[in-house]
């Protein structure tokens, strides 16, 4: 049977043809189980009407023998016979008196151990035999007197009348089959190739794509046009795996909105940018050469990831993007590449949660006896160019300019768990109902000639306005589950 099925998977017939004859063989099943339900069920029917006939019968000859035996009137008991053998169904009787002797006897008999059955409830009540001219089934019933046993009364049935029905049954069944096999086959094709249609058009289109690539060897197996069709299938499929992988590989490197930027713009590929109002987060490590230095090198670079990994979702949860990771820094961009009015509010948010987290980390690495790290954070808001940066050969989606620059050095500014922020990023939208963070006065930066005003963000204050803990809670468990 598996070798007939992987065939007709196989063949090279047209589907329309293999779906015909799937479904003559669908109606042939169905038909065959449908006869087999139906001739069980009317003969067990036919047999359930002879058994009730058969022990009526033999049990009102009993009742009307009783007297005649006693009597020991054979001339009765035989007028009794007679008369029960006017029935139709009825080919023999006989009546035996209480010590097994024959008293009378029409038509046909059966050979039955008489004494076995002049007992109460005897087993089995009918006899169902043959011979070579008689098919016939036997009931019996014990003949009595005021419960006294005098005899037993036999009636035979003939059982021809029943085989015959149900051989007349059987062919019409037959016949009804093989009939609608035919008009299935008939009608069936015609249907078959509409409904395959679409399968066909497939197959069409299926060969325009890339025909030239596409393996000559059927990778399903199949020779028909459901295996041309899932060949094209696998082929563009393939394709598509593909570039799901160099798509992941490509967000490894890349933030999420910087690598939907350049797949779905084509100009994204080109040298140059646009000038755009941003904000630039630095998150640098304290004391990160005397971490380096008592490390190993494997050390260092899985101490950094447990950070940075949670920093990242972090920026990704306050609308920022990762712009790239130097060293033991980290630089988040908001506003940039995707325009964002909140930018500068977004910024000191993730900022908090960034100190918070590390916060939470810091005190699970000193329960295991693993060293910590402490950040500070700086934060600058203003115009910068964001754009692809490098040669045609090699470049880099970032933003460059002064802003970006300042927000660095803010940064050098920071004490350890400190976050600082600019004058220019107090001024962006969001922070009028937030408490103005505490001035560090004028500060000059190196390498810069106007000065810098940089502000203190009081970290509990900010979550206790903003209501962030759940959001703390949600990216430490989104940490582990990455």
């Amino acid at each position: 049977m598996a070798k007939i099925t992987a065939w007709f998977d196989n063949s090279s017939l047209p589907i329309a043809l293999k779906w015909s004859l799937m479904i003559a063989c669908f109606i042939t099943i169905v038909m065959s189980i449908l006869g087999w339900f139906l001739g069980n069920q009317q003969q067990n029917f036919h047999q359930k009407q002879t058994q009730v006939l058969g022990h009526s019968l033999v049990n009102q000859l009993a009742l009307a023998a009783s007297e005649a035996i006693l009597a020991q009137d054979d001339l009765a008991l035989n007028m009794l016979l007679k008369q029960e053998g006017k029935e139709q169904l009825i080919i023999g009787t006989q009546i035996f008196d209480k010590k097994g002797l024959l008293k009378a006897s029409t038509g046909v008999s059966t050979i039955w151990d008489i004494r076995s059955l002049l007992q109460e409830n005897a087993e089995p009540d009918y006899l169902i035999w043959q011979t070579p001219g008689t098919r016939a089934i036997t009931f019996h019933s014990l003949i009595k007197y005021q419960d006294l046993i005098v005899g037993v009364a036999l009636v035979t049935i003939d059982r021809e009348p029943l085989e015959q029905q149900l051989q007349q049954m059987t062919n019409l069944f037959i016949s009804t089959t093989v009939g609608l096999v035919f008009i299935s086959i008939l009608f069936a094709f015609p249907l078959a190739y509409t409904l395959s249609a679409p399968i066909r058009h497939l197959e069409k289109v299926g060969k325009t794509l890339n025909q030239d690539d596409t393996p000559a060897v059927s990778r399903t197996g199949r020779k028909d046009e459901i295996g041309r069709v899932l060949d094209s299938f696998h082929y563009l499929a393939d394709s598509m795996e593909k570039k799901k992988q160099v798509e992941s590989a490509f967000h490894q490197f890349l933030s999420p909105s910087i690598a939907r930027n350049v797949l779905n713009q084509p100009q994204g590929t080109q040298l140059g940018g646009t000038t755009t109002n941003g904000s630039v987060l630095f998150c640098d490590v304290v004391g990160y050469t005397e971490i380096s230095e008592n490390l190993m090198p494997d050390e260092v670079g899985a101490l950094l990831n447990q950070y940075f990994k949670y920093f990242s979702l972090a920026a990704h949860s306050c609308h920022g993007t990762v712009d790239k990771f130097i060293g033991d820094c980290m630089m988040i961009i908001f506003g940039v590449p995707e325009s964002d009015q909140q930018h500068g509010i977004h910024a000191v948010t993730c900022a908090v949660l960034i100190q918070k987290i590390a916060t939470q980390i810091n005190i699970q690495r000193q329960l295991n006896n693993m060293p910590i790290v402490r950040f500070r954070i700086g934060i600058n808001s203003g115009e910068m160019l964001a754009g692809n940066l490098g040669s045609d050969e090699r470049m880099q989606f970032t933003v460059v300019g002064d802003a970006v620059n300042l927000s660095s050095r803010v940064c050098t500014l920071c004490e350890p768990g400190q976050i600082l922020v600019t004058r220019e990023t107090l001024r962006e939208p969001g922070f009028g109902n937030i408490k103005h963070p505490q001035s560090l006065g004028t500060v000059f930066v190196k390498g810069r000639k106007k000065p810098v005003y940089p502000y203190s963000i009081d970290v509990e204050h900010f979550i206790r306005e903003g209501d962030i803990d759940d959001y703390i809670k949600q990216i430490l468990i989104e940490g582990e589950i990455v």
